[in-house]
């Protein structure tokens, strides 16, 4: 019936019927009626002006086209959902200063979300695009992107450079995503910056803000209410963002609730229970949102389970527990109370082989990717969370010596620490 309508309409000359609007046939989703199927539908041009495009959903990664997609649904003025032929559609992406080049995509439909259209595109820059969609040649109002990382790309250039640190080892995000902040490990201090980072305080170090004193501050966690965890010495301390001494927890040795130099902790986003890579004792340490004592997990030694200095750790939207086992070139995943899981990652310089793998973090807000700096090899590596491995990457035009601490914000942007040369790179 579709096709016999189109040969009836294709003789027509809409174009002399209504010089100013387009008319298309829309077919009802649950046809409950034969002499009832669908509806003419006609669009001013005035009225597909003031249209507005949505994102629908989460980034998608496309492993066999290695590019990313999205999803996007137009709404009109009267907030019904446009739907129109992919003929009479166009998207593309302009990356927000960098040049006014087009991202042409590739949009494609589903017949069970009608209204909504996937945007297939391979993207070079993340950050801030603007999204422009025209239907039937009229052109609707631009609306701004964030965009992830593109994780097949093997060279990616930095958005932007932060210098002028002194030995950055940790970074975190609040949870507002307002804030970076960092460890200045050489600096003895905590450093807070904007979005565009600009320095907004330090805490701790000469001159610092509050009452905190820092002796050599590495890994960092923020609570969910908004408090600073880092790892100094063999102890944690709790810090509000104004610089202000909270709690302390720890001391050296190798019972419960004593470190030997513990490095990056996290959250997880399930129990609030905080993680903490205890290095030299070869074991993670789990305390309680309160920071009192739930248990531990890991010894000494390259079996399954066990570490040779435990140094960089992340959590999953699933309660997964990932850990750098620097010593031994790998990554370990467990479960929450610390049984095993799986393992990846071999010594070397190729493809999903790992020398001295530091910081981890895990692309949540777009695709869960896992991202591992190696300390060894200069680069990051990228995999799924079953370990598979994905691409590696370099920052394009800006050489890393020792990337260490990653952290990725709500946006899908990635902040890494590059210890020897005293920057911050966001990607």
């Amino acid at each position: 019936m579709m096709e016999r309508m189109r040969e009836v309409t294709a003789g027509i000359n809409v174009e002399e019927l209504h010089p100013k609007e387009r008319a298309d046939f829309v077919l009802i989703k649950d046809i409950k009626l034969l002499h009832h199927i669908g509806d003419i539908v006609t669009y001013s041009s005035t009225a597909l002006e003031q249209c507005r495009v949505k994102k629908v959903g989460c980034f998608e990664r496309l492993p066999k086209e290695k590019s990313i997609s999205f999803s996007l649904s137009i709404e009109a003025p009267d907030s019904s959902l446009l739907s129109v032929p992919l003929s009479s559609l166009r998207c593309s992406l302009v990356p927000v200063r960098k040049g006014d080049q087009l991202i042409h995509t590739i949009v494609t439909t589903t017949s069970t979300n009608p209204g909504v259209y996937r945007i297939q595109c391979s993207l070079s820059t993340s950050g801030t695009h603007m999204i422009k969609v025209q239907v039937y040649n009229v052109q609707t109002e631009d609306v701004s992107l964030v965009v992830p990382i593109n994780p097949y790309l093997k060279n990616i250039a930095p958005l932007h450079i932060i210098d002028e640190l002194n030995g950055p080892w940790g970074v975190a995000v609040s949870n507002n995503g307002n804030r970076i902040i960092v460890t200045e490990n050489l600096g003895q201090c905590i450093t807070i910056l904007d979005r565009e980072g600009k320095k907004v305080k330090s805490l701790g170090g000469k001159g610092g803000s509050g009452n905190v004193k820092l002796s050599f501050p590495r890994g960092l966690a923020i609570t969910p209410d908004n408090f600073i965890l880092v790892s100094d010495d063999h102890r944690i301390q709790k810090i509000s963002m104004d610089g202000y001494f909270v709690a302390s927890v720890g001391e050296n040795g190798s019972e419960s609730l004593q470190f030997k130099a513990p490095r990056s902790m996290a959250i997880s986003p399930i129990t609030g229970q905080v993680y903490i890579a205890d290095r030299d004792n070869h074991r993670i340490q789990v305390l309680n949102p309160d920071l009192t004592f739930s248990h531990s997990f890991g010894k000494i030694g390259s079996a399954d389970g066990q570490f040779l200095f435990p140094l960089g750790i992340a959590i999953d939207s699933q309660g997964f527990v990932y850990v750098s086992d620097f010593g031994c070139h790998r990554i370990q995943k467990f479960f929450s109370d610390g049984s095993f899981l799986a393992q990846f990652g071999t010594e070397g310089p190729g493809p999903g082989q790992l020398n001295s793998p530091f910081g981890i973090a895990i692309d949540t807000a777009a695709t869960g990717l896992v991202y591992v700096s190696e300390y060894g090899n200069h680069r990051i590596s990228v995999f799924t969370g079953e370990g598979v491995f994905i691409s590696r990457f370099e920052s394009q035009g800006s050489k890393v010596d020792s990337p260490c601490g990653l952290t990725f914000d709500k946006d899908g942007f990635l902040y890494v620490c590059d210890f020897s040369n005293n920057q911050l790179i966001v990607h």
